[in-house]
């Protein structure tokens, strides 16, 4: 459990990641490389000169696209993988300190770093955009990397999603500008030195790693305050305005009254949204977004910050926006047939499905039905009573087991207790089944045209979404 950052032995460890990159050589071995910040690490890596291999437990589509990039990628760990000459290992955080590839490193003197120690450490000679916060951080580094890449500035970037009208998870990029998602789960956040640091917001979560929410908001305190040159903060959320208030030059946006990026709602709509953007001392600017929801307008509204900050004209930035296509797994439609929608979304916290719930319920639709995947046992049991209420307006919630996410079993924390909840609130539309499986069995004798389907979580619910894209073979309509 996390009580207070330490910043100054983990900025030690990011010098000794320095050094070994700064040789342009040597062999680092990935160990979890299937990992969205993971395969990113890697790709960077090998571009910098090294030579580069990885293995995970259970390789699935981001592991593939590691190793079409010429990147060995072995399933399983076996300490037979550091056989071939490795002079330094990365582990994500899902890799305990027990592992057999991380103790027989350690026995052979192989340094062994968290991954939290090296994407600070990329950032070295780059100008670099750090982008954080509890939601939205993925979406509006992709937005980021998508407008600088429209101006033609040829940007780099390493985020936590597939970003395919870009290239991928990463990409090196030929120009002097990286894009980074500096991700606050495990406290790293407080390593990064950016030229440019973003707060989407701040709000209690990973109560595996923070034992309070104190010590989560000191993290981005402290983030904060390590940006070289500006911080730009979302004035909409209290903790990133009270923390951004006291940064001097900070650069707030958002649609509250007095933001320097400043939006005004013109229109919404499930798959888009159009606003007026109003910037201090610069011309207004309308944007037409093809994404729908107000959280991802103020995600672009930080984008159009930060690019403004590069000396982008607002004009160019609003034909950048135009042409922006989401995250995979942001309201990512999957498949449509007779009628019915099927969307697959990576929420799992409850201002997260709150927000995505409303989206939907701006779509035409004759039933709303969610499939709901409860991501950490920890997580499910701190925010628990917090779930039912986000899925206000939905037909049918479908419950399956918690996606542990290496975490044991926690009372309080299952999707029994999480049922439990829901009947408490008085929501009875919703059913708990024993597995994915039996949810995609369900859903393919109850699914009626007119339904919309979310599929959501951030755990292997996303298989359902793999299932629903071979939608006229397998699904039978009722």
């Amino acid at each position: 459990m996390l009580l207070v950052p330490d910043v100054g032995s983990g900025r030690r460890r990011v010098e000794e990641v320095k050094a070994l990159i700064r040789r342009g050589c040597g062999h680092v071995h990935l160990l979890g490389i299937g990992g969205f910040g993971m395969a990113g690490l890697a790709v960077h890596l090998r571009a910098r000169g090294m030579t580069v291999s990885g293995c995970e437990l259970t390789p699935g589509r981001i592991s593939e696209w590691v190793a079409a990039r010429n990147i060995p990628v072995a399933t399983g760990h076996n300490p037979a993988h550091l056989a071939s000459g490795v002079d330094w290992l990365v582990r994500s955080t899902a890799v305990a300190d027990d592992n057999t590839e991380v103790c027989e490193a350690r026995e052979r003197g192989i340094p062994v770093f968290h991954r939290g120690f090296v994407l600070p450490a990329l950032l070295e000679g780059r100008t670099s955009i750090a982008v954080s916060g509890t939601h939205g951080k993925t979406t509006t580094s992709a937005m980021i990397a998508h407008i600088l890449a429209s101006a033609g500035l040829e940007p780099g970037y390493c985020i936590g999603g597939e970003v395919d009208s870009l290239g991928g998870v990463a990409v090196l990029g030929a120009g002097s500008i990286l894009v980074a998602e500096a991700d606050e789960s495990d406290g790293t956040v407080t390593l990064y030195e950016p030229d440019i640091a973003v707060i989407t917001n701040i709000e209690y979560d990973h109560m595996e790693h923070f034992e309070t929410e104190e010590t989560l908001f000191r993290c981005f305190d402290v983030f904060a305050r390590s940006a070289r040159k500006r911080l730009v903060y979302c004035a909409d959320d209290f903790r990133a305005a009270r923390i951004g208030s006291q940064v001097p030059g900070a650069v707030s946006y958002g649609f509250s009254d007095g933001a320097d990026v400043r939006g005004t709602p013109v229109e919404t709509a499930a798959g888009s949204s159009r606003f007026r953007v109003d910037i201090k001392e610069r011309e207004s600017v309308e944007l037409c977004l093809p994404v729908g929801g107000e959280h991802n307008a103020l995600n672009a509204l930080g984008a159009c910050a930060v690019a403004i900050e590069h000396g982008l004209e607002p004009g160019r930035v609003a034909v950048a926006c135009a042409t922006f296509r989401p995250v995979r797994r942001r309201y990512e439609k999957v498949a449509e047939r007779d009628g019915i929608v099927v969307i697959s979304d990576y929420a799992h916290h409850p201002t997260e499905i709150k927000a995505l719930v409303a989206t939907a319920l701006r779509q035409p639709r004759k039933r709303l039905r969610v499939v709901f995947q409860p991501h950490r046992f920890s997580r499910t049991k701190a925010l628990g009573p917090d779930f039912p209420s986000a899925f206000q307006g939905v037909d049918e919630v479908v419950l399956v087991p918690v996606y542990a996410a290496s975490e044991s079993p926690l009372s309080g924390g299952t999707s029994d207790d999480l049922l439990a909840l829901f009947k408490e609130y008085g929501n009875t539309s919703v059913r708990l089944l024993a597995s994915l499986d039996a949810a995609w069995e369900y859903l393919r004798a109850t699914l009626l045209p007119g339904d919309l389907l979310l599929i959501v979580g951030a755990g292997d619910v996303e298989h359902l979404a793999y299932r629903a894209k071979d939608f006229p073979g397998v699904l039978t309509l009722s």
